[in-house]
């Protein structure tokens, strides 16, 4: 495929995502490839940064939170939080397409937040981001922080039930924590029950999608309602949801 093929993926694939990009957000996302592969030349931040592959697998894949739209008033100034934001996925992407929402990119290697503060400049979109370096159990205590977003969006690869104990203190009451997943969740759902009633969640829907690969892949979010307060004690202290989950 060529590039421009390429970013038509993008074009057509977001429409189906109920996301219309406009000229000047479809060269945001050519401007953060472009920065993304540059900067992964000499500090690794994705495994790949060739082109079609950070467009299906990072730009798509983040972008597939818009299809929660029952969910979610797209048009409303809507605060996230993305912890383990690793290279901006999949919060940068959507403050992208969802140009009202504010954003707080999590991740505790410094030089992954070094990345995300410099692209966000690149981008023009730094007055919409916050970013953090810090492990999230040591900020998830913190009242600027706790219950303070709408939704907090995750693509890290820890198991839900740990993901949920990171995440959730900082919904607030009737706002979602969503998890991208891959195709089979159910394992990690059922181990992962008790924690999201403990924190104060509920499992709403495992919703299914597929990015456009030449063998169509399909992946899931994890849609969990916040309908009470987390109790005081949650999260614990760092490293120790990793090493005792609540199961």
């Amino acid at each position: 495929m060529t590039d421009e093929d390429n970013w038509q993926l993008l074009l057509n694939t977001s429409e189906k995502y109920n996301i219309l990009l406009s000229d000047k957000q479809l060269e945001q996302f050519i401007t953060y490839w472009h920065f993304l592969n540059d900067y992964n030349q000499h500090t690794n931040i994705v495994s790949s940064s060739e082109q079609k592959t950070v467009i299906v697998k990072h730009f798509i894949d983040s972008l597939s939170l818009n299809l929660l739209k029952e969910y979610l008033n797209f048009n409303a100034e809507l605060k996230v939080i993305d912890i383990g934001s690793g290279g901006g996925f999949p919060g940068i992407p959507l403050i992208i397409a969802n140009p009202d929402w504010q954003l707080c990119a999590v991740d505790s290697v410094g030089k992954k937040t070094k990345f995300i503060e410099l692209l966000v400049k690149e981008l023009g979109v730094e007055k919409r981001v916050e970013i953090i370096t810090a492990r999230a159990e040591d900020i998830g205590h913190n009242e600027k922080y706790r219950e303070k977003f709408d939704i907090a969006v995750s693509r890290a690869v820890s198991q839900l039930s740990i993901l949920s104990e990171y995440c959730i203190p900082f919904v607030k009451t009737d706002g979602l924590f969503v998890a991208y997943k891959a195709k089979e969740v159910q394992e990690e759902l059922n181990q992962a029950s008790k924690a999201i009633l403990s924190l104060g969640g509920k499992l709403k829907e495992v919703a299914s999608y597929f990015l456009p690969e030449d063998e169509p892949l399909e992946r899931s979010l994890v849609i969990v309602n916040k309908i009470r307060h987390t109790p005081a004690i949650y999260p614990r202290k760092a490293g120790i949801p990793k090493k005792n989950p609540i199961i």
